[in-house]
């Protein structure tokens, strides 16, 4: 029994990544008014684990995430950016 429970904790932990996606977030940004503003976006979501690449832009005020969803969440990234003083929402989100 013991090598069952071992061989199916070995199978989780190794197929877990399967079922990982690298996903694409445009959040929108409406805080963001200075030149330092997106820096600050950025800086915050890049510390999150799992982030592929962040893109920020303040004409638009919209920052572009790419992240693996084993990893972090939307929920994170937009915590993430409130965190450090600006409200995110989701615009579109998908893989």
């Amino acid at each position: 029994m013991k090598k069952l429970s071992a061989l199916v904790l070995a199978t989780t932990v190794i197929a877990s990544p399967l079922w990982a996606a690298i996903q694409t977030v445009n959040l929108s940004v409406p805080g963001m008014y200075c030149a330092s503003c997106p820096f600050i976006v950025q800086g915050a979501i890049q510390e999150l684990p799992g982030i592929q690449s962040v893109e920020t832009d303040l004409d638009s005020r919209t920052a572009v995430v790419v992240f693996d969803d084993a990893l972090t969440s939307i929920d994170n990234i937009t915590f993430a950016t409130l965190n450090v003083g600006y409200e995110s929402n989701v615009i579109e989100s998908g893989s």
